[in-house]
């Protein structure tokens, strides 16, 4: 805070009174008057020699070296000025504890409101949790962001459960409940390849997980067979381009026969007359 003294009031100049008769024909003197008054303006006497050089406040002629700053006189720092001292360790620790003590409560309250079927508030429990805890507490945000995607799901925001899940991930990549929940949402979006990325990734996991095998086993023949159609148009889609242009040259893609490996799945194409 930067302190503002008050001007002082400005001094008075005196009044001289002359003493002399005015009838005695002498001419009155000023004797009790301030000798300052009779020096002339020094900017209309003549001038005797060189004037001396204006400065500014202590300061020296131009030309000449600035005096050196005597100690003690730098002006001191104001008070609002003052440089705020790092906060300790044990500080930092007890104000990150306080703070995931009110995410801890808030995830609690959302679960009893996802226990009653309130996905809205539930939701906007888990964004609050998220807002209070730290950053270092990556295990308790991974579980924030999965139950979001979990209520997500329950209000039909398939998209933003995916997004949810995915950030839990990020922070803890083995959270299994989160890879569960990314699945499904994948599933409902019809994105059945990284469905069954996330089942296979959960069964590695849990070898044991019911749950997975038979996610695993319902999406398998599915996108086997959507990859299958999908090659089928592709190579459909090249053989006609391939015909428009070997046409010209007396030929067709029936020439090029297309032998499938049972073992790695890929095709090799030999040509036939």
């Amino acid at each position: 805070m930067t302190v503002v003294a008050e001007h002082e009031d400005e001094p008075q100049s005196s009044v001289a009174i002359s003493t002399a008769d005015p009838n005695s024909g002498a001419v009155p003197t000023n004797s009790g008057r301030n000798d300052t008054e009779l020096e002339p303006d020094v900017s209309s006497s003549p001038a005797t020699g060189p004037a001396p050089a204006v400065t500014s406040e202590g300061g020296a002629s131009p030309g000449e070296d600035p005096p050196p700053e005597q100690p003690g006189t730098a002006d001191p720092p104001a008070a609002g000025d003052a440089e705020v001292p790092p906060a300790s360790a044990e500080e930092v620790a007890a104000r990150e504890a306080a703070a995931l003590e009110r995410a801890e409560a808030l995830k609690k309250e959302g679960n009893e409101l996802f226990g009653r079927g309130q996905w809205d508030e539930a939701a906007a429990k888990y964004n609050a949790a998220l807002d209070e805890a730290p950053a270092s507490c990556s295990a308790q945000r991974s579980v924030y962001f999965s139950n979001l995607g979990a209520a997500n799901i329950k209000q039909g925001a398939f998209a933003a459960a995916v997004q949810h899940c995915t950030a839990a991930l990020e922070l803890e990549p083995g959270y299994q409940k989160a890879l569960m929940r990314r699945c499904e949402a994948f599933e409902r979006l019809d994105e059945l390849d990284h469905a069954l990325t996330d089942a296979k990734k959960l069964l590695e996991l849990d070898p044991d997980s019911a749950w997975a095998r038979a996610k695993v086993a319902a999406l398998q023949p599915v996108v086997d067979e959507r990859t299958e159609k999908l090659k089928a148009e592709m190579l459909g889609k090249l053989k006609d381009l391939g015909n428009s242009i070997l046409g010209k040259f007396g030929m067709s893609v029936d020439n090029f026969k297309f032998d499938k490996d049972p073992n790695s799945g890929s095709y090799s194409v030999r040509f036939e007359r």
